[in-house]
Protein backbone atom coordinates (compact mmCIF):
# COMPACT_ATOMS: atom_id res chain seq x y z
CA UNK A 1 0.00 0.00 0.00
CA UNK A 2 2.85 2.39 0.79
CA UNK A 3 4.32 1.78 -2.67
CA UNK A 4 0.93 2.61 -4.24
CA UNK A 5 0.61 5.80 -2.20
CA UNK A 6 4.11 6.85 -3.10
CA UNK A 7 3.44 6.18 -6.76
CA UNK A 8 0.33 8.34 -6.68
CA UNK A 9 2.33 11.20 -5.14
CA UNK A 10 4.91 10.97 -7.93
CA UNK A 11 2.14 10.90 -10.54
CA UNK A 12 0.46 14.00 -9.07
CA UNK A 13 3.77 15.89 -8.99
CA UNK A 14 4.42 14.89 -12.60
CA UNK A 15 0.99 16.13 -13.70
CA UNK A 16 1.67 19.46 -11.98
CA UNK A 17 5.07 19.94 -13.60
CA UNK A 18 5.75 22.55 -16.27
CA UNK A 19 7.18 19.84 -18.54
CA UNK A 20 3.92 17.90 -18.47
CA UNK A 21 1.92 21.10 -19.07
CA UNK A 22 4.07 21.68 -22.16
CA UNK A 23 3.52 18.15 -23.49
CA UNK A 24 -0.25 18.24 -22.91
CA UNK A 25 -0.46 21.76 -24.33
CA UNK A 26 1.26 20.61 -27.53
CA UNK A 27 -1.08 17.63 -27.90
CA UNK A 28 -4.17 19.78 -27.35
CA UNK A 29 -2.96 22.41 -29.82
CA UNK A 30 -2.24 19.76 -32.45
CA UNK A 31 -5.70 18.28 -31.97
CA UNK A 32 -7.34 21.72 -32.30
CA UNK A 33 -5.55 22.27 -35.60
CA UNK A 34 -6.71 18.88 -36.90
CA UNK A 35 -10.30 19.69 -35.93
CA UNK A 36 -10.12 23.14 -37.54
CA UNK A 37 -8.96 21.88 -40.94
CA UNK A 38 -10.96 18.64 -41.16
CA UNK A 39 -14.33 20.06 -40.09
CA UNK A 40 -16.76 21.41 -42.69
CA UNK A 41 -17.56 24.70 -41.00
CA UNK A 42 -20.65 26.76 -41.73
CA UNK A 43 -20.36 30.36 -40.53
CA UNK A 44 -23.46 32.28 -39.50
CA UNK A 45 -23.71 36.07 -39.13
CA UNK A 46 -20.19 36.74 -40.39
CA UNK A 47 -21.43 40.20 -41.37
CA UNK A 48 -21.59 41.05 -37.66
CA UNK A 49 -17.95 40.23 -37.06
CA UNK A 50 -16.05 41.15 -40.21
CA UNK A 51 -16.40 44.97 -40.03
CA UNK A 52 -15.34 45.04 -36.38
CA UNK A 53 -12.36 42.75 -36.89
CA UNK A 54 -11.32 44.59 -40.06
CA UNK A 55 -11.51 47.92 -38.23
CA UNK A 56 -8.44 47.04 -36.19
CA UNK A 57 -9.57 49.03 -33.16
CA UNK A 58 -9.44 46.19 -30.64
CA UNK A 59 -12.25 43.98 -29.40
CA UNK A 60 -13.35 41.59 -26.65
CA UNK A 61 -14.43 38.15 -27.90
CA UNK A 62 -16.54 35.86 -25.72
CA UNK A 63 -17.25 32.14 -25.95
CA UNK A 64 -18.36 29.55 -23.41
CA UNK A 65 -15.78 27.38 -21.67
CA UNK A 66 -17.29 24.12 -22.98
CA UNK A 67 -16.39 25.02 -26.57
CA UNK A 68 -12.78 26.08 -25.99
CA UNK A 69 -11.33 23.35 -28.24
CA UNK A 70 -13.01 24.98 -31.25
CA UNK A 71 -11.83 28.50 -30.47
CA UNK A 72 -9.08 28.68 -33.10
CA UNK A 73 -11.47 27.54 -35.85
CA UNK A 74 -13.08 30.99 -36.02
CA UNK A 75 -9.80 32.84 -36.48
CA UNK A 76 -8.25 33.63 -39.86
CA UNK A 77 -4.65 34.59 -40.55
CA UNK A 78 -5.75 38.08 -41.54
CA UNK A 79 -7.34 38.76 -38.13
CA UNK A 80 -5.62 40.62 -35.31
CA UNK A 81 -3.53 38.47 -33.00
CA UNK A 82 -5.76 37.10 -30.22
CA UNK A 83 -4.73 37.40 -26.59
CA UNK A 84 -6.46 34.71 -24.54
CA UNK A 85 -7.29 35.60 -20.94
CA UNK A 86 -6.44 32.52 -18.87
CA UNK A 87 -7.00 31.87 -15.19
CA UNK A 88 -4.11 31.30 -12.80
CA UNK A 89 -5.41 27.83 -11.98
CA UNK A 90 -3.39 24.65 -12.54
CA UNK A 91 -5.37 23.89 -15.71
CA UNK A 92 -4.59 27.41 -16.89
CA UNK A 93 -0.92 26.44 -17.31
CA UNK A 94 -1.92 23.80 -19.86
CA UNK A 95 -4.19 26.26 -21.69
CA UNK A 96 -1.35 28.79 -21.78
CA UNK A 97 0.95 26.22 -23.38
CA UNK A 98 -1.79 25.30 -25.85
CA UNK A 99 -2.10 28.93 -26.86
CA UNK A 100 1.66 29.23 -27.27
CA UNK A 101 1.78 26.31 -29.70
CA UNK A 102 -1.15 27.77 -31.63
CA UNK A 103 0.73 31.05 -32.00
CA UNK A 104 -1.62 32.91 -29.68
CA UNK A 105 -0.65 35.12 -26.77
CA UNK A 106 -1.94 34.49 -23.27
CA UNK A 107 -2.61 36.81 -20.36
CA UNK A 108 -2.70 35.10 -16.98
CA UNK A 109 -5.42 36.53 -14.78
CA UNK A 110 -9.19 36.97 -14.82
CA UNK A 111 -11.86 39.60 -15.08
CA UNK A 112 -13.72 40.66 -11.96
CA UNK A 113 -16.28 38.26 -10.55
CA UNK A 114 -19.58 39.47 -9.20
CA UNK A 115 -19.10 40.84 -5.70
CA UNK A 116 -15.33 41.07 -6.08
CA UNK A 117 -13.32 44.28 -5.90
CA UNK A 118 -10.37 43.05 -7.90
CA UNK A 119 -9.40 40.70 -10.68
CA UNK A 120 -7.21 37.67 -10.01
CA UNK A 121 -3.80 38.27 -11.50
CA UNK A 122 -3.51 41.83 -10.27
CA UNK A 123 -2.33 44.97 -11.94
CA UNK A 124 -0.01 43.31 -14.46
CA UNK A 125 -2.83 41.38 -16.12
CA UNK A 126 -4.89 44.57 -16.32
CA UNK A 127 -1.99 46.43 -17.94
CA UNK A 128 -1.48 43.61 -20.44
CA UNK A 129 -5.17 43.64 -21.37
CA UNK A 130 -5.27 47.39 -21.86
CA UNK A 131 -2.05 47.35 -23.88
CA UNK A 132 -3.35 44.61 -26.19
CA UNK A 133 -6.61 46.45 -26.86
CA UNK A 134 -4.83 49.77 -27.44
CA UNK A 135 -2.70 48.04 -30.10
CA UNK A 136 -5.86 46.85 -31.85
CA UNK A 137 -5.68 43.29 -30.55
CA UNK A 138 -8.42 40.92 -29.52
CA UNK A 139 -8.94 39.75 -25.94
CA UNK A 140 -10.57 36.31 -25.87
CA UNK A 141 -12.49 35.45 -22.68
CA UNK A 142 -14.39 32.34 -21.62
CA UNK A 143 -16.49 34.19 -19.06
CA UNK A 144 -17.89 31.13 -17.30
CA UNK A 145 -14.46 29.56 -16.76
CA UNK A 146 -12.60 28.05 -15.11
CA UNK A 147 -15.23 26.69 -12.70
CA UNK A 148 -18.60 28.16 -13.61
CA UNK A 149 -21.45 28.64 -13.21
CA UNK A 150 -21.98 27.17 -16.66
CA UNK A 151 -22.95 29.55 -19.45
CA UNK A 152 -23.35 32.52 -17.13
CA UNK A 153 -21.78 35.87 -17.94
CA UNK A 154 -20.38 38.04 -15.17
CA UNK A 155 -20.04 41.81 -15.39
CA UNK A 156 -16.23 41.75 -15.76
CA UNK A 157 -16.07 41.78 -19.57
CA UNK A 158 -18.62 44.60 -19.70
CA UNK A 159 -16.62 46.72 -17.25
CA UNK A 160 -13.56 46.09 -19.41
CA UNK A 161 -15.52 47.20 -22.48
CA UNK A 162 -16.68 50.33 -20.66
CA UNK A 163 -13.13 51.21 -19.64
CA UNK A 164 -11.54 50.62 -23.06
CA UNK A 165 -14.36 51.43 -25.47
CA UNK A 166 -13.75 48.10 -27.22
CA UNK A 167 -16.84 46.27 -28.50
CA UNK A 168 -17.86 42.87 -27.15
CA UNK A 169 -18.28 40.20 -29.84
CA UNK A 170 -19.69 36.77 -28.88
CA UNK A 171 -18.73 33.68 -30.88
CA UNK A 172 -20.34 30.26 -30.41
CA UNK A 173 -19.38 26.82 -31.73
CA UNK A 174 -21.15 23.51 -32.31
CA UNK A 175 -20.22 20.26 -34.07
CA UNK A 176 -22.19 17.22 -35.14
CA UNK A 177 -19.53 14.61 -34.29
CA UNK A 178 -18.48 14.99 -30.69
CA UNK A 179 -17.98 13.52 -27.24
CA UNK A 180 -19.66 15.44 -24.43
CA UNK A 181 -18.42 15.02 -20.87
CA UNK A 182 -20.39 15.10 -17.65
CA UNK A 183 -18.28 17.98 -16.30
CA UNK A 184 -19.56 21.20 -14.73
CA UNK A 185 -19.57 22.90 -18.16
CA UNK A 186 -20.65 19.81 -20.19
CA UNK A 187 -17.37 20.09 -22.05
CA UNK A 188 -17.48 19.18 -25.75
CA UNK A 189 -14.67 17.27 -27.44
CA UNK A 190 -15.11 17.89 -31.18
CA UNK A 191 -14.26 14.94 -33.40
CA UNK A 192 -12.48 15.45 -36.73
CA UNK A 193 -14.03 15.03 -40.19
CA UNK A 194 -17.53 16.20 -39.32
CA UNK A 195 -19.78 19.22 -39.73
CA UNK A 196 -19.63 22.30 -37.56
CA UNK A 197 -21.10 25.74 -37.04
CA UNK A 198 -19.45 29.01 -36.07
CA UNK A 199 -22.07 31.56 -35.03
CA UNK A 200 -21.21 35.20 -34.39
CA UNK A 201 -23.33 37.14 -31.91
CA UNK A 202 -24.37 40.75 -31.99
CA UNK A 203 -21.57 43.23 -31.18
CA UNK A 204 -22.20 45.27 -28.04
CA UNK A 205 -20.58 48.54 -27.03
CA UNK A 206 -20.69 49.71 -23.40
CA UNK A 207 -20.76 53.49 -23.10
CA UNK A 208 -18.28 55.26 -20.84
CA UNK A 209 -21.24 56.68 -18.89
CA UNK A 210 -23.02 53.34 -18.42
CA UNK A 211 -24.21 52.85 -14.82
CA UNK A 212 -24.65 49.52 -13.03
CA UNK A 213 -28.26 49.19 -14.19
CA UNK A 214 -27.23 49.64 -17.83
CA UNK A 215 -24.34 47.19 -17.44
CA UNK A 216 -26.72 44.61 -15.98
CA UNK A 217 -29.19 45.14 -18.83
CA UNK A 218 -26.45 44.63 -21.41
CA UNK A 219 -24.97 41.69 -19.51
CA UNK A 220 -28.29 39.86 -19.46
CA UNK A 221 -28.85 40.55 -23.14
CA UNK A 222 -25.45 39.16 -24.15
CA UNK A 223 -25.81 36.07 -21.95
CA UNK A 224 -29.30 35.35 -23.29
CA UNK A 225 -28.25 35.72 -26.91
CA UNK A 226 -25.15 33.54 -26.44
CA UNK A 227 -27.25 30.74 -24.96
CA UNK A 228 -29.94 31.05 -27.62
CA UNK A 229 -27.40 30.95 -30.46
CA UNK A 230 -25.58 27.98 -28.94
CA UNK A 231 -28.84 26.08 -28.38
CA UNK A 232 -29.92 26.72 -31.97
CA UNK A 233 -26.58 25.55 -33.37
CA UNK A 234 -26.65 22.39 -31.26
CA UNK A 235 -30.20 21.60 -32.38
CA UNK A 236 -29.29 22.13 -36.02
CA UNK A 237 -26.53 19.55 -35.64
CA UNK A 238 -28.73 17.00 -33.87
CA UNK A 239 -27.96 17.61 -30.20
CA UNK A 240 -30.06 18.58 -27.23
CA UNK A 241 -29.07 22.01 -25.94
CA UNK A 242 -27.25 22.35 -22.63
CA UNK A 243 -29.13 24.39 -20.07
CA UNK A 244 -27.20 27.13 -18.23
CA UNK A 245 -26.42 26.38 -14.59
Amino acid sequence: MSHLTGGMRVFKRLMRSSAMATVIGWLVAAYMVVVKYTTRWEVEHAERAEPIIAGGEGLIALTWHSRFLMLNSAWKRSYALPHVLISRSRDGAIVAQTCRFLGLRSIRGSTKKAGSDRAKGGAQASRDILSAIERGGCIVITPDGPRGPRQRLGAGPLRLAKMTGAPILPCLFAVKSRKQFDSWDRFVLPLPFGRGKIVWGSPVTVGADADEAEIERLRLGIETEMNQLLAGADRDLGHMPVEPA
